[in-house]
């Protein structure tokens, strides 16, 4: 992906926020590592990997498309999250009272979600198969397909049989993923 003047502005945002937030706090903040690959309904994520510094992805289609409007309010809502974890530690909830201080310190909207139009982001489609017991029809992802074919052993909650593959209606089921009332991850 060829980098654009939106994508600098998003980087150097990103720094004023954290020296800022240095100062503001006095406390140090590890730099994270900027990528510009999200794709989707998602604007912006951290990702807190135990063994590697933070890292903050940005969706660089919803950037180009609502420039200065990603800037406020994108970007600032990423960095809350890594200084608050900063400075409260791993325990704390994303969107909880510690990160919601952040914001309003940097001067920005405490709310959890963006309210960009989405509409015209490619969703990603998730692989369903079908599997049964002995009471119903069961839809496991890829994940649990191959840990069962591994030999794994799910069984329904209800009736408490072990899940096969289904005989009814063989092969996959594309099924749009999902987004849960919360707008978080499942």
């Amino acid at each position: 992906m060829t980098k654009t003047p939106l994508f600098d502005a998003a980087e150097r945002e990103t720094e004023r926020l954290i020296s800022r937030s240095e100062q503001l706090f006095r406390q140090k903040i590890v730099r994270p590592k900027i990528r510009f690959d999200i794709r989707g309904r998602t604007a912006g994520m951290v990702r807190f990997a135990p063994t590697s510094i933070p890292m903050i992805r940005y969706n660089p289609g919803l950037l180009e498309k609502e420039g200065k409007a990603f800037l406020d309010r994108v970007v600032p809502h990423e960095v809350a999250h890594l200084v608050a974890r900063t400075l409260h530690g791993d325990s704390i909830k994303p969107h909880g009272p510690e990160w919601r201080q952040v914001m309003a310190t940097l001067g920005a909207d405490p709310s959890r979600c963006h309210n960009f139009d989405t509409s015209a982001e490619p969703t990603r489609r998730i692989r369903r198969f079908r599997y049964q017991c002995g009471c119903r029809e069961h839809l496991l992802s890829t994940i649990r397909r191959n840990r069962i074919e591994r030999g794994v052993v799910y069984r329904c909650r209800s009736c408490g049989e072990s899940l096969s593959a289904s005989t009814s209606m063989p092969g996959e089921t594309p099924i749009p993923r999902a987004r849960s009332s919360r707008g978080g991850r499942r």
